[in-house]
């Protein structure tokens, strides 16, 4: 019995050559885990990590960022309010300083909820458009020419 050989319809269009393996299959063969007895990880071979997948991005860097100023402006807007409240004399530095602390406590929230609509926007409809393209993404192992082969 004779075998049927499979030809790759797909080639390289700077060089020529059919051999072109896919983004996913490239990034899993130069991708190795490994366990010693106090350490595990993972290694990489420099063209696994130039194909490396997109990654969606998280959501703790929003609260990071914005999260300090938030509470720096709350704290002072409450102790500017409970000085108003405690002492009978009010005064309006006093009044305009808290009610600016309070404003700037109110831009420093829009902010963090802005950024996490964006992050939000990006993970629903701009990453699953990479993450498809990168499925489709073959690599010429010749030249190195990336081209994306939707099949």
């Amino acid at each position: 019995m004779g075998s049927v050989s499979q030809l790759n319809s797909y080639q390289c269009d700077q060089c020529g050559t059919a051999n072109i393996v896919a983004a996913p299959v490239l990034y899993q063969q130069g991708t190795h885990t490994y366990s010693t007895r106090f350490h595990s990880g993972t290694t990489q071979s420099f063209s696994a990590q130039a194909v490396s997948p997109p990654r969606p991005r998280g959501y703790l860097r929003p609260f990071l960022v914005w999260g300090p100023a938030i509470a720096f402006f709350t704290l002072w807007t409450l102790i500017g309010f409970d000085s108003i409240l405690e002492l009978h004399r009010i005064t309006a530095f006093k009044t305009e300083l808290a009610f600016g602390f309070l404003a700037s406590c109110v831009i420093s929230f829009a902010g963090m909820v802005f950024n996490l609509r964006r992050v939000a926007r990006y993970n629903l409809e701009v990453y699953p458009r990479l993450r498809w393209n990168w499925e489709h993404t073959y690599i010429c192992r010749r030249c190195g020419r990336f081209r994306l082969i939707p099949s």
